[in-house]
């Protein structure tokens, strides 16, 4: 140990000196990271509301056969209601867009109103523009039982309703978008941030020593092969894991400061140890498969083209944890990389699941320490550490 000690102060400290350590550790989580996804998060937020000051354009078709409906239509607010007769001319205005929905109104065959909606669905002008005419239908509705009541001599406001439902909005567009981002985009840019400071430092320090011969003083040392390659995995992990500690950091504190409301509230310390076991053996197998790739590689410029494979993997696996894009149940918390996302995800939400975490543990440990092995194999070959 005091061997690998020695080489792991060697290569942090030619790390720290290294400007694109500074930057892939420290600028890109604190900064880069926290600023991007600000103003992310501001402009949407400012866009939630929006809604309630949209003008839904509604195309109305037959409005002599109920001009009372159309009327309610053409007063609701921030709703401008076009009227056609023709139902071809209808159809055509809304298909091209001249409208978010169509409403046509006929009378079925026991003379009753019947009223047909199309809307565009995943249209959120179009989604507004159903809610809107729901409130005016509804308010149709109570108008009717009023004429007919009244002409059974009732009167509407006599009669209780059985039931009685106060709706509270308890949530704002700050929190929400907040929580989103906790639990959907943080494992993502905490695995993106791992990735990237392994990638540039495991490169370096194992195909970039090879490309500068200096790797040969390594080898005629006391040290070991064994030595040398967990010597050099313990950098890769301990940079990489100050990157995902700052990513963590630069996220909640960085998006404070552009007023995202985050609920850390049901983050106890408890959460973070567990969070703690579920993103370590994930920064060890990054580090563990950069360190694999560049003993291999030749050259730092051929590392790079590697790792490039992996980078991509990894953010497509983030993608689909983040958009919910895959769901495998109980399985996904033994594919690598994945697991470990849905755990996280898990966590910040405040749930802890010992059966998660365990699976994850036990698929991402016995993966690293081979990848580790197979890296010590390597070393062992001059033909590999020598090639041309």
């Amino acid at each position: 140990m005091r061997n690998i000690w020695l080489l792991f102060k060697k290569e942090i400290l030619a790390a720290a000196r290294d400007r694109r350590t500074a930057i892939l550790v420290l600028v890109f989580p604190l900064i880069f990271y926290p600023t991007m996804l600000g103003l992310i998060f501001h402009f949407t937020a400012r866009n939630v509301p929006s809604g309630q000051e949209t003008i839904s354009r509604v195309v109305f078709q037959n409005k002599e056969v109920s001009p009372v409906l159309a009327e309610l239509f053409k007063k609701e607010d921030n709703v401008v209601t076009t009227f056609y007769e023709d139902e071809g001319k209808a159809r055509e205005a809304y298909e091209e867009k001249h409208g978010d929905l169509l409403v046509r109104v006929s009378k079925d065959e026991s003379s009753e109103l019947r009223v047909d909606i199309s809307y565009r669905k995943y249209d959120q002008n179009s989604e507004i523009a159903l809610s809107r005419s729901q409130r005016v239908l509804e308010e149709y509705l109570k108008l009717v039982m009023k004429q007919k009541l009244g002409g059974m001599g009732i009167s509407y406001e006599d009669i209780k309703p059985p039931l009685k439902i106060v709706a509270e909005s308890t949530g704002n567009a700050q929190s929400a978008i907040g929580e989103q981002m906790l639990q959907m985009m943080l494992p993502y840019f905490v695995i993106l941030s791992v990735i990237t400071a392994a990638m540039g430092l495991g490169a370096e320090i194992t195909a970039g020593e090879k490309e500068k011969k200096t790797i040969s003083t390594l080898l005629v040392s006391r040290l070991s092969r064994e030595e040398i390659v967990l010597g050099k995995f313990l950098t890769v992990f301990s940079v990489a894991a100050i990157a995902a500690l700052f990513s963590v950091v630069g996220l909640i504190y960085g998006l404070g400061l552009f007023g995202i409301d985050l609920p850390l509230q049901g983050l106890t310390p408890g959460i973070f140890i567990a969070i703690l076991f579920t993103v370590l053996p994930l920064v060890a197998l990054l580090s563990s498969l950069v360190i694999c790739i560049g003993s291999f590689s030749r050259t730092q410029k051929e590392a790079n083209v590697y790792q490039t494979p992996v980078l991509m993997l990894v953010v497509l696996t983030g993608i689909l944890s983040m958009t919910g894009g895959i769901n495998l149940g109980k399985y996904s918390y033994f594919i690598p990389l994945l697991n470990s996302l849905e755990t996280f995800k898990e966590l910040i939400s405040g749930t802890v699941n010992g059966y998660h975490i365990g699976a994850t543990f036990l698929t991402m440990v016995p993966l690293t320490l081979l990848l580790i092995y197979l890296a010590i194999g390597l070393f062992k070959k001059e033909d590999i550490l020598f090639r041309l």
